[in-house]
């Protein structure tokens, strides 16, 4: 069996001559997809990926080749192709590899050595199970379309030649489904999502339970009276909400000036209730690693803390501009890419407040179960518009289902409006990973019909 790792020392070795500066990747990953529509199994897939990238830096010029052929000639030809390209890239004098640091010894817990014992059968049942549930729950539920079930089992290698190697491995386990319900002539959609790093944390009653009362909870929506007011997010809303936020949290889009955020670092922008960390040693994170795509110790980097605007994440080439260290941003999602800067692990420090005690709290608002970006949320102006879902909230207890409005604030004032954070930390798989619980939030128009 091929020593990864010692395979990419030796292409470094290779193709770090005459001062070059040389990294190979490798990655090594199996894929496996299954679908099933109303109950029958649709789709079933496993899929081998491997393949080696290598990165050449000289003088502050790239160049960069891959291959899926791990044959001597084709790994001889893809370094040499890295070379040649180097030699006729533009020049960036901020283009570098990093310097090896020491990688903290410690448990993320991202491996699940039992996931590629799991059978084909077992996450056929595991989705069927799951479909049950959420009939079972509720006789409104009129058909799931759409389970999905999906298994990564991945192994990364890096090495480069100013002295680093290193290697890790990596599962995760995803849970998709969506459902219709319908009421007499009303109809809805929703979906539940559920992830991890370990298969047996996939809960088929819980996942079940969860597509159908958000369903159901839809049936007979109606607009309400266009008004300001406070809305209280579910996580998965709350989560797609902080990827755009995040999208204006890095380096390299305050260093182009697309984020709302430019110029803002140590200003209050949030209330003091919002601490916001892109932690990429969080525990069976799903995106934790113990380097970065580019060998960098992944860190903890405290983005928004009780308000306060802190710190944005750096790869290595933003952190060279900016004269700082990086913070371990790298991203890597297969051997044909060069790393690219994204957040790994967004955290939001949860409250102490169950969903049901923020929403018991507001005399006149709106549960938001479900949005669709129709407006668009954009991070470099911060202006927010969506189409949304959910049920109306009166005098601390759920009244009547909403839908047919939008809600628009900017993604400024959702910032400083946010006046409580729930205790349902739930991780949703967008943009990387985000970790998010309930949030309320004041001041938001709800556009509906005329009063």
């Amino acid at each position: 069996m091929t020593d990864y790792l010692d395979l990419a020392k030796r292409i470094v070795e290779n193709a770090s001559v005459n001062g070059v500066q040389a990294e190979a990747f490798i990655i090594d990953e199996i894929e496996t997809t299954i679908q099933l529509g109303n109950g029958d199994v649709e789709k079933l897939s496993q899929s081998g990926s491997k393949g080696v990238g290598v990165r050449v830096i000289d003088n502050g010029r790239v160049g960069y080749a891959y291959t899926s052929d791990f044959g001597d000639n084709a790994i001889e030809q893809t370094w040499k192709s890295a070379v040649e390209l180097a030699s006729i890239a533009s020049p960036d004098d901020f283009r570098k590899l990093p310097q090896p640091a020491e990688i903290p010894a410690m448990d993320l817990e991202i491996w699940d050595p039992e996931l590629q014992n799991v059978s084909t059968e077992q996450k056929i049942e595991l989705m069927k199970a799951i479909t049950q549930a959420a009939h079972a729950h509720d006789a409104r539920l009129a058909m799931v379309p759409m389970a999905q079930y999906l298994d990564f089992i991945t192994h990364v290698y890096l090495a480069n030649s100013n002295g680093f190697a290193g290697s890790y491995s990596r599962t995760a386990a995803v849970s998709i489904l969506m459902v219709v319900g319908r009421d007499g002539t009303s109809v809805s959609q929703a979906f539940a999502v559920k992830a991890s790093n370990f298969f047996s944390d996939l809960d088929p009653e819980e996942i079940g339970r969860e597509a159908a009362e958000r369903v159901v909870s839809m049936l007979g929506g109606e607009a309400v009276p266009t008004q300001v007011c406070t809305v209280v997010l579910d996580p998965i809303v709350a989560g797609e909400l902080l990827g755009a936020v995040s999208r204006a949290l890095t380096a390299e889009s305050h260093q182009k000036g697309r984020s709302f955020l430019i110029n803002k670092l140590g200003q209050d922008i949030a209330s003091d209730k919002v601490t916001l960390i892109d932690n990429g040693r969080l525990k069976r994170g799903l995106s934790s690693a113990p380097f970065d795509g580019e060998g960098v110790p992944t860190s903890i980097t405290r983005l928004i803390d009780e308000g306060v605007f802190q710190n944005v994440v750096y790869d290595t080439y933003t952190a060279s501009k900016d004269g700082v260290q990086s913070t371990g941003n790298a991203q890597r999602g297969s051997h044909r890419e060069v790393p690219s800067l994204g957040i790994s692990n967004l955290y939001l420090q949860p409250g102490t407040k169950s969903q049901q005690e923020i929403i018991s709290e507001i005399d006149n608002g709106m549960f938001v179960t479900r949005i669709m970006q129709t407006g668009g949320i954009d991070p470099i102006t911060g202006d927010c518009s969506m189409g949304a879902y959910g049920q109306w909230i009166e005098n601390g207890k759920l009244t009547q289902p909403v839908s047919g409005v939008t809600i628009a604030t900017t993604l400024q004032d959702l910032l400083k409006n946010i006046s409580e954070v729930g205790s349902d930390l739930q991780v949703i798989p967008l943009f990387g990973s985000i970790n998010t619980p309930t949030l309320r939030v004041d001041n938001v128009t709800v556009g509906g019909t005329q009063s």
